[in-house]
């Protein structure tokens, strides 16, 4: 049942099962609720990617904020419409977990490889604005891939950076895009099926909908 709101705001959330099902609904009152594997007022036990205390949720007069315990694996928002991309934010399409980041001056600045007063040949050279990198469970990243153009579109059939195996994602499922004169990136999801989720910083402002 619903719990009195007793003057202050009265939110829900909901656990949503991996057929898209709505399960267990928790209600939170003014205040905070955390949330995590063993430990907080919302414990998601048998989650094993959960940390034993892994989120929080809490209330600033009528407006609800998201904040990660320094967990584990992250804490991770549904992208609504586009998100600016920092370095080293994480990203979560269908079952993949990406790591952005912003190529380095040095790497900027290679140029023709020479070997022994021979030039190095091989294909042709792009720029290399930023880069992704998939985070494994076991704990390493691998496959690195360059962006070097003003949109980057991932999927599971189509775009620029496909992963055929899974099944969990759009055929065309996001794109990052980046804006040549301010040299800034942004993530938006292109209506994908089960959407895309970029990690919190810090804290953030929850609104109707989320997840």
């Amino acid at each position: 049942p619903r719990p009195a709101a007793g003057g202050g705001a009265v939110a829900h959330l909901a656990v949503i099962s991996q057929d898209g099902s709505t399960g267990q609904t928790y209600w939170v009152e003014r205040g905070s609720v955390d949330i995590g594997r063993e430990e907080g007022d919302i414990r998601l036990v048998s989650d094993r990617f959960v940390s034993p205390r892994h989120a929080r949720v809490h209330s600033r007069g009528a407006t609800f904020y998201l904040r990660d315990l320094g967990s584990l694996n992250g804490v991770f928002l549904r992208v609504r419409e586009s998100e600016a991309l920092k370095d080293a934010d994480q990203i979560l399409l269908g079952s993949e977990v990406l790591r952005f980041g912003l190529v380095t001056d040095a790497e900027q600045g290679l140029g023709p490889a020479n070997e022994r007063g021979t030039d190095v040949y091989g294909s042709p050279a792009r720029p290399r604005y930023a880069w992704l990198s998939e985070r494994t469970v076991e704990g390493v990243d691998r496959n690195v891939f360059y962006i070097s153009a003003d949109e980057t579109v991932i999927g599971r059939e189509f775009g620029d950076l496909v992963f055929t195996a899974d099944s969990f994602m759009s055929r065309r499922h996001a794109a990052i895009r980046r804006d040549p004169t301010a040299g800034t990136f942004a993530l938006r999801d292109l209506g994908s099926s089960n959407g895309t989720y970029l990690a919190v910083r810090g804290e953030v402002e929850l609104r109707e909908g989320d997840h």
